[in-house]
């Protein structure tokens, strides 16, 4: 009796190291022609191949492994306990393939974002087709998703109508209890479809007292931050309700600033503004068709206001303040040219005739005069 189950049993074991063996040496095959389709693709530039195959291999061979492990053990107890211990193996197996598929899906759609990534790392207009890549991968993850969940309840052999109910029944109470969190959700949402701002802008929030570049534009918040380097975590749901200023579209950068003259350079005027309007239409940084301009604008209370308008091709900060500094200084040079002055705040003091002031001078003792 001994010698028929010791020769059952190195059949059985057998059997079992014959079908490992299969498995590890289709294995080793199969992920030797993924490499080699893998480095194909990749120099014929072919994406959507390359991020399949690349996420392929893992997600296969964990499945193959699972069901190899479920045949082993099911093989195991069937034939040492005469039972097995899967009452549903069919469906214990499905759903592991379903995972798995959810799976590469997932790893599928990472593989493609990245590599596309990689590729617009130098373009332009980065940072707009990094968003709408960003809307892409959030909506294809909550689709693979969906889709799992469905392939689940379907090998599962699961009630439907039970689950709908469920869902509705919950989700009611859920979209009660958080409302905030589904406003600011649907709120990512509208900023992906509206796109007022994207990665990398330069926004104001007013009403919030918040400006800042944005970093990150997530489930719930974007990331904003300051100047000052700190990052703040707005809600999606309020750039629904407030107005958002995005200064990084501009299309030009005004400058328009009061130059005052002293009221003795008065017959210099003229010459002044007309040089200054002259020095505008001619500057290479200044946007001729926005029409740049110098004009008398005002007596002030103690200067001759001369008010000019000029629109920059430099919207970054820098670039901007740099223009507008060159622009000044010429400014004070048609001044000085003119032999006129810049004005500052000044008093004068009419004393009427007849009017004589005595101003006492002070006695200086005599040891100070020793």
């Amino acid at each position: 009796m001994l010698a028929v189950y010791g020769t059952l049993f190195f059949e059985w074991c057998g059997e079992i190291a014959a079908l490992i063996a299969l498995f590890f040496f289709f294995n080793i095959v199969f992920k030797r022609f993924i490499t080699s389709l893998r480095q194909r693709f990749s120099k014929s530039n072919q994406i959507g191949k390359e991020s399949f195959v690349e996420a392929l291999y893992l997600p296969l061979s964990t499945a193959l492994w699972f069901g190899v492990c479920i045949q082993v053990v099911d093989f195991v107890s069937t034939h040492i306990a005469e039972t097995s211990l899967f009452n549903n193996k069919s469906k214990i197996v499905a759903s592991g393939l379903v995972l798995c598929l959810v799976w590469f899906l997932m790893r599928w759609k990472n593989k493609g974002i990245e590599i596309i990534y990689n590729k617009l790392a130098f373009q332009p207009k980065q940072e707009s087709y990094k968003m709408r890549l960003d809307v892409i991968d959030k909506l294809v993850t909550v689709g693979i998703l969906i889709l799992g969940g469905m392939l689940l309840l379907e090998v599962t052999e699961s009630n439907w109508t039970t689950f709908i109910a469920f869902g509705g029944i919950s989700g009611l109470a859920l979209a009660f209890a958080s409302q905030e969190v589904i406003s600011s959700f649907f709120g990512g949402m509208m900023i992906y479809i509206t796109h007022p701002f994207a990665i990398g802008d330069w926004i104001i929030l007013p009403e919030k007292n918040i400006e800042g570049y944005v970093e990150e534009i997530g489930w719930y918040v974007t990331k904003v931050r300051t100047f000052e380097k700190r990052p703040i975590y707005v809600p999606n749901a309020i750039f629904s309700k407030i107005v958002v200023v995005n200064p990084s579209r501009m299309t030009f950068r005004r400058i328009k600033e009061v130059v005052g003259l002293r009221y003795n350079d008065v017959s210099k005027l003229r010459a002044v503004v007309l040089d200054i309007d002259s020095m505008l239409k001619s500057c290479p940084d200044v946007d001729q068709s926005q029409a740049p301009s110098a004009y008398f604008s005002a007596f002030g209370p103690s200067s001759l206001d001369i008010v000019f308008t000029a629109y920059t091709k430099a919207c970054a900060t820098d670039a901007f303040n740099r223009v507008k500094e060159k622009i000044l200084f010429n400014i004070a040079d048609i001044v000085s040219s003119h032999n006129a002055e810049l004005a500052f705040p000044t008093t004068c003091l009419e004393i009427p005739q007849g009017i004589r002031l005595h101003v006492d001078t002070p006695k200086v003792s005599a040891d100070l005069m020793t």
